[in-house]
């Protein structure tokens, strides 16, 4: 939506002369109406905030939806809110002007809820955080939010006393695998205060928290699928800066391996194998150390499952 500027003309470079211009408040630019030259962009609208009555008649087509919802939909309605406090009641032989004293003393004040919602709110916090710092997207984070939630409203309840990191990246990796982009345990322990040691915890927690939810029936929140070796492939290739043609050749090899034979190892190990053996016959710089930290498979997993896949590369790599 455009609107005529409250100057009738800005000097536009293009057209070397002053000319008419619009704003245009979706993308906060300053436009020429004779060029279409972008003057300026960005600019900051200092015009005051409004709210949106549907039925008020208004003749401004402006879209005055400038506020939105609250900011987390997993909220309750009432956190971040307002309430009224008032002040206890006079009393009954009280002045004239000491009755009307609390209508004065009363406040307004901002909270952020009880406190089963205030640890509601820093346990998303947390997630975000987490979520973050690996690079996921919302989908992701907001899959994770809901998996913590039905936790606290899960009928047996989830056990207290648990390390908060880890259970946030438990409900991280359950989300992870619920849209189909799967990050590993070690990858979701770097994000926790523990490190590494966090990797075995995760895990169990994974396995709880399934157990918790797996007898809700809804299924859509332990919906967590098959993880194959394609759904790391291509990320630990970017890691390791792989072209277009190396990723496609490890990509074929994996699709052949899952096809032809029975290789029984977890899929990173796998993926991160086949990524060496390709690097490997490109004539790469890269060693196994290399692959291991981009992967965080470690070393000799991967050398291990590298003996175990090459006597069969002529069946991955056709040749």
């Amino acid at each position: 939506m455009h609107e005529a500027a409250a100057n009738d003309g800005a000097y536009c470079p293009d057209c070397r002369r002053a000319t008419a211009v619009v704003l245009d408040h979706t993308t906060g630019d300053t436009i020429c109406t004779e060029c279409a030259l972008v003057l300026d962009a960005r600019y900051i609208d200092e015009t005051s905030e409004w709210r949106t009555f549907a039925n008020d008649g208004a003749s401004d087509d402006r879209d005055p939806n400038r506020v939105g919802d609250r900011a987390d939909p997993f909220l309750p309605d009432h956190v971040g809110g307002t309430t009224i406090a008032y002040s206890a009641a006079p009393p009954k032989n009280a002045s004239a002007a000491d009755a009307a004293a609390p209508l004065l003393t009363r406040r307004r004040v901002d909270v952020v809820g009880p406190s089963p919602e205030n640890a509601l709110v820093a346990a998303f916090r947390g997630i975000a955080d987490m979520a973050d710092r690996l690079g996921l997207v919302a989908t992701i984070r907001d899959r994770a939010k809901e998996v913590f939630k039905k936790l606290g409203e899960a009928p047996k309840g989830f056990p207290r006393g648990r390390n908060r990191d880890t259970v946030y990246a438990a409900c991280l990796f359950i989300a992870c695998r619920n849209e189909g982009m799967p990050r590993t345990y070690k990858e979701l322990a770097s994000v926790t205060a523990e490190g590494a040691a966090a990797k075995k915890e995760i895990g169990r927690l994974t396995t709880l928290i399934k157990k918790h939810l797996g007898d809700q029936g809804e299924g859509r929140a332990m919906d967590i699928g098959v993880v194959r070796s394609t759904d790391y492939l291509r990320r630990f290739c970017s890691r390791l800066g792989l072209g277009h043609q190396d990723v496609r050749a490890a990509g074929d090899a994996v699709r052949r391996l899952e096809e032809r034979l029975d290789v029984r190892r977890n899929p990173e190990s796998i993926a991160a194998a086949i990524i060496y053996m390709v690097m490997q016959r490109a004539g790469g710089s890269k060693s196994v150390r290399d692959v291991s930290t981009a992967t965080g498979v470690a070393e000799g997993t991967i050398t291990a499952a590298h003996k175990e896949l090459a006597p069969h590369a002529s069946v991955l790599f056709g040749g």
